[in-house]
């Protein structure tokens, strides 16, 4: 059988060949470690057929087996690097550093000329802060790739990571001898400039990249991005002002002089360009969505509805059919608290573009809070005809069946429901026990609802075998257990799990109580069961039903028939309530003996 720690770990990796090439065609002096006794040919043969062996079973997946033949070679010929390079990209997959840079060591020290072995422990190296060796790999490389411009170009990083700014200076200006001038050279020279506050060499960067590309806008307003960088606002206007004589419709100069003008604490002028960027066709969507997120924060923050609402509606007269700002806009809806209008958004954000899956799902979310069980269920079969395959439109599908029934649930709508659900469970990723417990859970109440307390109980011990924390599933099975009379001591140890995980959730504290009530334990059922009234400011007739069976039993025979009063005027009572209530005393037969 296949180790999953395995699986898909070359999908991470590049992948040597199996002779992998080397780079350099001179004469190389090999190490000592390197000069080997050469295999007889029995024994070449059989490190061969393994080695082969190992590769084969690699491309199949079959991870396990090869890095165990891949090990297996190197007992067979300590001195061939390429089992050392195979297993030290399995070690750098399995997180295990250290055996991967000592397996990679290996092969470069036995293969030094080898161009995916010196790569490999470069990586390795950097990976591990390494980076004096790092560098140390990259400088040989260069020896021996002198015209290898982005060679040069790792090394000038690393230099420069490590503080050496003449030496990180000399690589860069070599990438510029090979490939002239280039923007991330400039950057890499301007931020070494930068650090040691020689600001005239760094602007000095900037300006070689204006000079270098004179009509292009974008050089001319780095450099005023880069005076305000260094805190020199006022020479960076000089800049964003000469850029926009030049080009006055551009709305990446008015981006930089909102930045500008922030800076100087001008907020209606920032705005200003703001308004203008927004508005010009010039900018593109993904643009105006940057522009736009921080503006709707300092909205919020601010309670300026009415502008933002302004910047909508200019975009969507410019943009109608854009799903991006529309989506955007629904999320400011919904932190304004305005529901009704994101719903109605995000419904033409779908009509747009259904085949997305997040707007999807927030509408799942926005529909699940009305508790409309039928446009529940509308929604995730109009979902389901895109993504099929997603389990929780599934699992809600067959929970809007649920929604409407209190006590019983009809026959048809106990199939439809556990048959959505039991497809919820087929898609869902197997890894995801709680949402897998969770399913679980709600098949056993479904179960109940119609009558099956075997098969419902069966459900409940899967979810918490998947689970065991899962505390809806703890309180119902409580509950339940308790209203039978079976195992009472086993479900006070669930319902007692529930309220140590949330001690102030009202319908946990009500299984809890009435769990002590029918143990005969009426003094503790009082006690949890006023925490639960207390916590519970809309309380359902159920809650008070039995905070009045408990009062009784706590010899508070007037304030008992008070609260089965209320109980009874808000839902249609049952029989056992109506005699409560007109004889003021616990039915005689309810007692248990």
């Amino acid at each position: 059988m296949r180790n999953l720690l395995l699986v898909g770990f070359y999908l991470l990796t590049c992948i040597a060949p199996m002779h992998a090439f080397r780079f350099w065609n001179g004469k190389q002096k090999r190490s000592v470690e390197s000069v080997r006794i050469e295999l007889s040919e029995s024994d070449r043969r059989v490190f061969d057929y393994y080695f082969e062996e190992a590769m084969r079973l690699r491309l199949n997946e079959s991870y396990a087996e090869a890095f165990e033949l891949f090990r297996h070679c190197t007992m067979l010929d300590s001195l061939n690097p390429q089992p050392w390079f195979e297993l030290s990209v399995f070690y750098r997959n399995l997180n295990m550093p250290e055996a991967s840079l000592g397996s990679m060591e290996k092969a470069h020290r036995l293969d030094p000329a080898n161009e995916w072995y010196a790569f490999g422990l470069a990586s390795l190296y950097m990976n591990s802060n390494r980076l004096e060796e790092a560098a140390g790999v990259y400088e040989l490389l260069i020896e021996r790739r002198p015209n290898d411009a982005n060679l040069y170009f790792q090394l000038a990083e690393l230099y420069a990571r490590l503080n050496r700014k003449k030496k990180a200076l000399n690589a860069y200006n070599e990438v510029e001898r090979l490939e002239g001038k280039n923007e991330a050279v400039s950057f890499g020279k301007y931020r070494l400039f930068k650090e040691a506050g020689e600001v005239e060499a760094a602007i000095g960067e900037i300006e070689s990249l204006t000079s270098a590309y004179p009509y292009d806008m974008d050089y001319m307003l780095l450099l005023g991005d880069a005076w305000m960088d260094l805190g020199l606002p006022d020479k960076a206007y000089d800049q964003y002002r000469i850029a926009r004589e030049k080009e006055p419709a551009n709305p990446s100069i008015a981006l930089s002089l909102a930045d500008y003008y922030l800076a100087k604490g001008d907020s209606l002028a920032a705005d200003r360009e703001l308004d203008f960027a927004l508005s010009s066709p010039q900018t593109d969507v993904g643009t105006k969505i940057s522009i736009l997120t921080p503006l709707l924060v300092r909205s919020t923050q601010s309670g300026d509805t009415l502008r933002m609402s302004r910047h909508f509606d200019r975009l969507l007269d410019l943009h109608p059919s854009d799903p991006q700002i529309r989506e955007l806009m629904v999320r400011w809806l919904l932190d304004l608290g305005n529901r009704d209008r994101a719903k109605e958004e995000l419904q033409i954000v779908l009509d747009l573009n259904p085949n997305q899956l997040s707007p999807w799902k927030l509408m799942l979310e926005l529909t699940v809070e009305s508790a409309s069980p039928d446009a529940l269920r509308e929604l995730c079969e109009q979902a389901l005809s895109y993504f099929p395959e997603e389990p929780v439109f599934w699992f809600y599908k067959g929970l809007s069946f649920q929604m409407n029934a209190s006590q019983k649930m009809r026959a048809e709508d106990r199939e439809r429901s556990l048959a959505d659900l039991t497809k919820a469970i087929e898609v869902a990723n197997p890894e995801d026990r709680p949402f897998l417990s969770r399913i679980q859970g709600i098949m056993g109440d479904v179960l109940l609802m119609s009558g099956d307390t075997v098969a419902a109980y069966q459900r409940y011990e899967q979810a918490l075998e998947l689970f065991p924390t899962n505390v809806l599933v703890l309180n119902n099975y409580a509950y339940y257990l308790s209203e039978s009379g079976a195992d009472l001591s086993r479900a006070e140890r669930m319902s007692r799990k529930t309220i140590e995980a949330d001690p102030t959730n009202a319908t946990f504290l009500d299984t809890f109580a009435w769990i002590y009530f029918k143990l005969k334990k009426y003094s503790l059922a009082l006690i949890y069961m006023e925490r639960a009234i207390k916590n519970e400011p809309n309380a359902s007739a159920v809650l008070y039903e039995h905070y009045g069976d408990i009062l009784w039993f706590n010899h508070q025979e007037a304030l008992a028939l008070e609260y089965w009063k209320k109980a009874s005027e808000m839902e249609e009572p049952s029989m056992e309530l109506l005699r409560k209530v007109e004889t003021g005393s616990y039915v005689p037969q309810l007692i248990e003996q």
